[in-house]
């Protein structure tokens, strides 16, 4: 169940940018930057670091049952705000590495802004685990229902 809700949400969270940028004409000046390479190991960070906070947000816990649902959506704000520090800090290692071999000006801009950026980080993760939460349990709700109309 971790694997399959993890590609979930990091491909919606993926998607609802991509429309987002879309929807303002900035999609092409977004990725212009972006090769395919680059992109995949992007994806394949966020998809890590999600699969591996689901799994903490899931531990124990039976989604059927009414308590765990409620412990399920409060886990999901915690673990949405790690999720979206340790996308940051992946994001940042890259940086951080790429500005010690390309351009070491950029290296302390970074470091200055780094504590601001994880605490939006941890802010944006938190929301967006808490959608994400609701979004499950509508589904599994709704799967639920649509298994007791047989």
């Amino acid at each position: 169940m971790e694997w399959s809700l993890a590609t979930f949400h990091a491909s919606a969270f993926v998607l609802a940018i991509v429309f987002f940028l879309y929807s303002r004409d900035a999609l092409g000046p977004a990725l212009g930057g972006l090769n395919t390479l680059v992109g995949l190991g992007l994806f394949l960070a966020l998809w890590a670091t999600t699969y591996l906070t689901t799994c903490r947000a899931l531990e124990g816990l039976d989604l059927l049952r009414e308590g765990d649902q409620v412990l399920f959506a409060r886990r999901a704000f915690r673990w949405g705000a790690a999720n979206g520090m340790a996308f940051l800090g992946v994001l940042g290692v890259v940086l951080i590495a790429s500005a010690v071999f390309v351009s070491p000006t950029v290296l302390l801009p970074v470091l200055f802004v780094a504590p601001f950026a994880l605490l939006i980080s941890a802010v944006v993760g938190a929301l967006v685990g808490l959608i994400f939460s609701a979004v499950d349990l509508a589904l599994l709700a709704l799967a639920r229902g649509a298994l007791d109309v047989r």
